[in-house]
């Protein structure tokens, strides 16, 4: 098995990348049950390919933590007796949308960290802690960067009128403001533990 992973590993990096995309994009229109199956389903895979791959063990914790965050948006979508969603609902000063574009790059930014040491460490880069950080939210909010212009194509080309899915002019801007803030809570938090423990790689035996 491990041959095999190792010879077709770009393939599968491709496969969990064009999964996990698609699962993304097709969240919101998702029932929960689905949803609950295939988080965790996604997050084994990613756990096996690298663990099997690299000999790298991701903690649990990081898991639980990106579970977490697509609870939070299936949480955004659910209806109750016909009424709107919390997504829908429109609240005195916080929306529930930036609510989730500050709490889930919290969550997801120690795995990112994580991960990004973790693949530094593998190929015998050592770089300080605080850079690492640095680069692993430089990635998170070139991702969101690039998720809010797919967002615009969507709202513009892919609904029957544009505005459908972009809830005003400064939508944009105030997703990406919340993931900034969220992101740099989740990256610090994710610098002092790992500064404070001095957590190395687990490498399977």
């Amino acid at each position: 098995m491990s041959n095999i992973v190792k010879r077709f590993g770009p393939l599968i990096i491709a496969g969990l990348f064009i999964w996990g995309v698609v699962f993304l994009l097709k969240l919101p229109q998702l029932k929960v049950w689905k949803i609950m199956t295939i988080c965790p389903a996604y997050l084994w895979a990613i756990y096996a390919f690298v663990k099997t791959r690299y000999g790298v063990k991701i903690p649990l914790p990081l898991l639980f933590l990106g579970f977490a965050s697509v609870t939070l948006d299936c949480v955004g979508n659910l209806r109750f007796g016909g009424a709107l969603s919390m997504y829908d609902t429109k609240f005195a000063y916080f929306q529930y949308d930036q609510f989730t574009h500050t709490f889930v790059p919290a969550l997801i930014a120690p795995a990112v960290v994580w991960l990004l040491r973790a693949g530094l460490d593998y190929f015998g880069h050592r770089l300080p802690l605080g850079l690492v950080t640095l680069f692993g939210l430089t990635i998170m909010f070139t991702l969101s960067g690039f998720y809010e212009i797919i967002e615009l194509w969507d709202d513009k080309y892919m609904w029957p009128a544009p505005g459908m899915r972009i809830h005003g002019a400064y939508d944009t801007a105030t997703d990406l403001q919340c993931d900034l803030i969220g992101m740099t809570i989740g990256g610090l938090m994710a610098y002092a533990i790992l500064k404070r423990q001095g957590e190395a790689v687990q490498v399977a035996a």
